[in-house]
């Protein structure tokens, strides 16, 4: 601010002058409140009268500080809030003669769209859009609280736009308040809060995974503060069972992380796990995803039900169910369809539709008790065995034993052949 003395010329009468010194004085006592100070020399005794664009001043706290050796008078003017204009001090010594000075002080607006975020573990960026016209701002000040600690940085620059703060601490929230000056005063704060959340962990890609457990490894970036993590797991549905959602999650109380075992999984299927770290700031970003194949066992479950299509003497049709989506332990890849007789040998051959879990069963014997048994398989055996009693139907049988027959002689006609209708007659009363 410039400073400017204005000197009042000799009062004759009583031999007194008075001379403002120094101009107006302008202090930014907090951003709601500033103080103009004004300083006067002479005598008699000045008074002052304080008023902001003409107009007389009424509100604020004025206050007069006499030095009698040095006869100067402090005339203070404190302001509560950003009350710009033009300030003006004028000093009397109650002689016609009096002095003055002015100051003008900007009213800017505040900045807005003001945004913090985390940009590194210790570190917090802020961005905000200038007021528009500027307005004569010169700067920002951005200031910050947070974990029992404070502090505030002086930015210049009118369309200046985002300031980094850097060695904050982890784990703490922070409030962030940020205003425009211009000539000193302050707009309105505007606020944004933050808090410094751990990093996102890194996962390895490699995992080490048995029928039913997952151990995954990674860490954390260096200056995270962790007190916790979740680690969650989503199952592929397109493989093994569409149909069931086989989700999960698990959260742990712990200052570091380095490494999880999930247990509890399905095997034979496909599991894409994530994890997030948090403090008392909050729960940071997702780490990157990792997929682990869990080992696949046998089908621990049949089939469901056979069905019997059509049956023939020599054949049979069959269709079963699915197996349970928990007993699958992993991809049914086929299956083994037998039909055994009573003596337990197993007969036929079987063309089996894995798809439409259907089987036509060939070379099968008439009039013959079957039991037909379906088993699932996949990449590790066979699971168990649905089964379904099947008999099949006699069927014609024609004899071939040849023999000779005589004929009478009136059967024959004249031509020397015979009726064949009295033929047909004969050998359906003939038992063989």
């Amino acid at each position: 601010l410039g400073l400017k003395t204005v000197n009042v010329g000799l009062y004759n009468s009583g031999g007194g002058i008075v001379t403002l010194s120094g101009g107006v004085n302008f202090t930014l006592d907090s951003d709601d409140r500033f103080t103009l100070t004004c300083i006067s020399t002479g005598g008699p005794a000045t008074t002052v009268t304080w008023t902001r664009d003409s107009t007389t001043v009424t509100q604020g706290t004025q206050t007069v500080l006499n030095d009698p050796e040095t006869a100067q008078y402090t005339h203070t003017l404190t302001v509560a809030g950003r009350l710009g204009g033009l300030y003006t001090c004028t000093v009397s010594n109650g002689k016609p003669s009096s002095a003055s000075a002015s100051i003008t002080l900007q009213d800017p607006q505040p900045p807005t769209d003001v945004t913090a975020v985390q940009d590194g573990p210790t570190s917090i960026t802020v961005t905000w859009t200038p007021p528009d016209p500027l307005d004569g701002i010169t700067g920002y000040t951005i200031s910050y609280t947070g974990g029992g600690s404070s502090g505030s940085v002086d930015v210049s620059g009118g369309s200046t736009n985002s300031y980094t703060l850097t060695g904050l601490t982890n784990g703490q929230t922070y409030t962030i308040s940020i205003v425009a000056t211009s000539s000193g005063l302050s707009s309105p704060p505007v606020q944004a809060s933050v808090g410094l959340v751990p990093s996102a962990p890194v996962l390895d890609s490699t995992t080490t995974v048995t029928a039913t457990t997952v151990i995954i490894s990674g860490s954390v970036p260096s200056g995270s503060v962790v007190t916790g993590y979740v680690v969650q797991w989503q199952r592929d549905t397109s493989i093994v069972c569409p149909d069931l959602r086989d989700d999960g999650s698990v959260t742990v109380a712990s200052s570091s992380f380095t490494g999880h075992t999930i247990t509890g999984l399905e095997p034979g299927n496909r599991y894409t796990i994530t994890v997030t770290v948090s403090n008392g700031a909050g729960s940071g970003p997702v780490s990157n995803a990792v997929a682990a194949m869990i080992t696949a066992t046998a089908p621990s479950g049949p089939p469901g039900p056979i069905t019997l299509v059509t049956v023939t003497p020599n054949s049979a049709i069959v269709q079963w169910g699915e197996v349970l989506c928990l007993q699958r332990n992993g991809e049914i890849t086929d299956y083994t369809v037998t039909a055994t007789n009573s003596d337990g040998m197993e007969e036929g051959t079987a063309s089996v539709d894995v798809d439409a879990r259907r089987a036509t069963i060939s070379g099968l014997t008439p009039s013959t008790q079957y039991t037909v048994s379906v088993a699932a398989v996949n990449s590790a055996g066979t699971g168990p065995s649905t089964t379904l009693p099947v008999e099949t139907p006699g069927g014609l049988t024609v004899s071939a034993t040849p023999f000779i027959l005589y004929l009478p002689h009136h059967l024959m006609d004249t031509g020397g052949q015979f009726d064949c209708y009295l033929l047909y007659h004969i050998l359906l009363q003939h038992q063989h």
